[in-house]
């Protein structure tokens, strides 16, 4: 159980709506200084019904009881999505706020149409339950978005197949360039997130990453007035469908949206001590982490936690075209001539390469990782390195002042493609040696050679749980790399997280397997997981 970071604040008005009294947190809801004694309560709660039959403006609370889902406009013209109640007997209203908001829609791949979501998020992001609707309901232009991304960037709808946030942040930007739209250069310029639709009509922008997966169902579909035994639902039929994670946050959606920043408040810290830690990594204080300006972390309302992807802010004139700019150049794989392959693994590979229009650079170690393969909760979210596998965001902490150690592998950059994901790692060795095959050639190795590189692993270890606050999840020989003078690197961090409180009651790392070696009967132990 984790707790739901909220916000609330209590509105008290007179007869005829203006507001007479508020408490609580409205400078994190409305922005500073929003909120005024007189003022019409329809200025901070635009869609708040009014009664009909009268002309005194009074509002209709047993249509504001049915409702209770409405936007709140901020003090930037901003809409947040709100739970609106009012306390028995008073005239009082107690408004809620979640900073964050994640939840999963489930899509027909054939129609576009919402056939499941998560009730609870859905009803708190969109004001409605969206089973039976068009994605399109929810998401105006959604269904652009997806053609464009098929169309014109050759992206396979093929099973395991993730399309990442900003993907369709880019797509959006596209469509309204190509749409000749007025605001097109500042979209394209200062993406925010895509446009979705709250059920009063008012526009929240949220970010949306799509997963292409088979679906099971149990037993045909039949109406709701046919009452089937239970033997008659004896076979499976799979479709594929469209799963979509679906995030909102309200200081990130408001950076480039609307008039400057939401408010200077970004709501209360989250859980931390008990959860996964902020990003970039642990051991940062709410404070540091926030004024670095290079990642974001909160935690999820409901059911799980939203690592925010606020982008970087540009100070960019509004215009109605685009400055012509020199196109950067995209690192492609394309920019290396691949000199051997060291390995494979569950994700992809590893190879030795040169760049191709240097030949005198150093030579790299490049790790292929496959999309597909990335498990949906392995992938994270950070303001400056966008939507990456949790690898390479604990790679990309490991390099900052002060987290760096000479015994673990240094990645230099990355980069990546529709299939891959490619991490540029600095070689070791060259020729280097796994422990694996170190040991196979060297039977007879001293005590001293044992413990000079047992120290090392272990002080590679001791580094990531005490200092960087990560744990490997996978230490074995072959993912100890050594040179021609007995100093090692600790390598593959493709199964390491931040450091939680445990414990950690799921198996991650590599399965005891059976290699053919004189020393094969260590091979039947499996990769440390839980230290």
């Amino acid at each position: 159980m984790e707790e739901i970071v909220e916000d609330l604040a209590y509105l008290s008005t007179d007869e005829v709506g203006c507001i007479v009294e508020v408490v609580g947190q409205s400078e994190a809801i409305w922005g500073m200084q929003r909120v005024r004694r007189g003022m019409d309560i329809t200025r901070l709660l635009p869609d708040i019904p009014r009664r009909k039959d009268t002309n005194t403006g009074a509002l209709d609370f047993e249509r504001m009881a049915s409702i209770r889902r409405f936007t709140a406009r901020t003090v930037n013209d901003i809409s947040v999505p709100v739970t609106v109640d009012q306390l028995s007997g008073q005239q009082t209203f107690r408004v809620s706020s979640f900073p964050h908001i994640a939840g999963m829609l489930v899509l027909s791949a054939s129609t576009l149409m919402v056939t499941s979501s998560n009730a609870a998020v859905a009803e708190a992001l969109f004001g409605l339950q969206p089973r039976g609707l068009p994605m399109t309901d929810l998401v105006p232009g959604f269904d652009k978005m997806l053609n464009l991304l098929v169309e014109e960037d050759e992206i396979q709808l093929r099973e395991g197949m993730v399309i990442p946030e900003h993907s369709f942040r880019r797509a959006r930007a596209m469509l309204a360039l190509r749409e000749g739209k007025a605001d097109a250069a500042a979209v394209f310029l200062r993406p925010s997130g895509v446009p979705a639709r709250h059920r009063d009509g008012s526009e929240i922008m949220v970010d949306v990453q799509m997963r292409v997966v088979k679906s099971e169902t149990l037993g045909p579909e039949f109406g709701d007035s046919v009452i089937q035994e239970e033997s008659e639902f004896n076979f499976h039929s799979s479709e594929i469908v469209y799963a979509l994670w679906v995030t909102y946050s309200r200081a990130m959606h408001a950076v480039n949206h609307g008039i400057g920043p939401i408010s200077p408040l970004v709501s209360r810290p989250g859980t931390p001590p008990n959860s996964i830690p902020l990003q970039p990594g642990p051991g940062t204080s709410v404070t540091d982490f926030r004024s670095d300006s290079e990642s974001d972390d909160s935690r999820v309302a409901f059911d799980s936690q939203l690592r925010a992807d606020v982008p970087s802010q540009r100070t960019v004139p509004e215009t109605d075209t685009v400055p012509a700019t020199k196109p950067e150049h995209k690192k492609s794989i394309d920019d290396f001539v691949i000199l051997e392959d060291m390995g494979a693994g569950a994700y992809g590979q590893v190879k030795l390469a040169r760049p191709r229009h240097s030949p005198s650079s150093p030579k790299v170690v490049i790790k292929y990782v496959t999309k597909r393969r990335i498990l949906v909760d392995t992938w994270t979210r950070d303001r400056r390195l966008g939507t990456v596998p949790l690898e390479i965001h604990v790679l990309d902490y490991l390099r900052r002042d002060g987290f760096r150690h000479p015994n673990i592998v240094e990645m230099s950059g990355f980069f990546e493609d529709d299939v891959n994901y490619y991490i540029e790692m600095v070689p070791h060795g060259l020729p280097g040696m796994d422990l694996f095959d170190y040991i196979e050639l060297r039977v007879n190795m001293d005590e001293d050679e044992c413990r000079k590189i047992f120290v090392q692993v272990a002080g590679a270890v001791e580094f990531l749980h005490a200092k960087a606050k990560v744990v490997h999840r996978d230490i074995k020989d072959e993912n100890v790399i050594l040179d021609g003078e007995g100093n090692i690197k600790l390598i593959d961090f493709g199964s390491a997280a931040y450091i939680k409180n445990g414990p950690f009651d799921v198996f991650v790392g590599t399965i005891g397997t059976s290699r053919p070696s004189p020393l094969s009967v260590r091979r039947s132990i499996p990769a440390f997981t839980q230290c």
